[in-house]
């Protein structure tokens, strides 16, 4: 077996680190509070901050943080085309890649591009070629690289990786349509559905017994996605008042995911106002 010999091999056997908790500590479920964070009302979501011109060989850079959510991108080209026996297009081609850090998550991410790094790609690339304008740029690539440093949650990741590179998109200078902005919702039950006994000659319970209308969370965290129905994740077009992609997982009423939507277009406008700001930022530097 093929062994890394540039890594520090750790010991053989290794010992969890003692955590010290608080004699009245419960582990949070969402049937006691409203949420894992107890300052954010379920249509909250986190403190955004963006940055513009972190990575100097790029042709466009940014940073976003979300807490415990970190990203970064940065913009190359757009460059000519190198492959050999690619006829001539009349449009340019946008190749994202996004890379989780090997200390990102909980557990431990390999240093290979897995088969969930491949699908990200291949949705940011989804959601953010409707924005750009690639018949300005004939046979050739604009890439995009993104890397997660550290993760809080798979839609809010997912969601911040959306706004951080359309911010760089715009940073290097590539025209565009709108700014796309990404946000995520969960469906969280927030109470213990009902069950009543029934004997065994009795009827079936019907399909909707014991179900119950779960809360939407805006830009849940790790915790709360561990009791999440389902979610959905928006990539919008503010200006422009149009959707670029949506992925849902899970299962939801009609209703709520109709509702979900609405509330993540409407948070999407906040996080429009913050991109604008870090752009506008990002040329008051230039201009000193």
């Amino acid at each position: 077996m093929a062994t890394d010999r540039k890594r520090v091999a750790g010991p053989e056997s290794s010992v969890a680190p003692l955590v010290e908790y608080p004699i009245d500590h419960q582990p949070w479920t969402p049937f006691t509070e409203k949420r894992h964070d107890s300052h954010r009302q379920p249509e909250d979501l986190r403190p955004i901050y963006l940055k513009t011109g972190l990575i100097s060989e790029a042709n466009g850079s940014a940073y976003i943080e979300l807490e415990k959510t970190k990203l970064t991108c940065g913009v190359y080209g757009p460059r000519p085309v190198k492959r050999a026996g690619q006829g001539f297009s009349d449009r340019g081609t946008l190749n994202c890649e996004i890379k989780f850090a090997t200390f990102s998550c909980v557990k431990r991410r390999g240093t290979m591009r897995d088969a969930q790094e491949k699908e990200l790609s291949q949705i940011l690339s989804q959601g953010l070629t409707p924005a750009v304008r690639l018949e300005l740029f004939p046979k050739s690539n604009v890439d995009i690289y993104i890397t997660v440093l550290e993760s809080d949650g798979w839609g809010s990741c997912v969601a911040a990786a959306f706004t951080v590179a359309s911010v760089a998109l715009a940073h290097a200078g590539i025209e565009m349509l709108d700014l796309v902005a990404g946000c995520s919702a969960s469906y969280v039950p927030t109470s213990i559905p009902s069950t009543t006994s029934t004997s065994s000659t009795s009827e079936a319970p019907s399909e909707g017994a014991g179900s119950i209308t779960p809360q939407i969370f805006m830009d849940a965290d790790l915790e709360e996605e561990k009791f999440q129905q389902g979610s959905i994740v928006l990539a919008y077009m503010p200006s422009l008042n149009q959707t670029t992609h949506v992925l849902q997982t899970g299962k939801a009423e009609g209703a709520i995911i109709s509702q979900s939507v609405e509330h993540c277009v409407e948070a999407c406008n906040k996080i429009f106002a913050v991109m604008n700001h870090a752009l506008l930022e990002s040329i008051d530097q230039k201009k000193v």
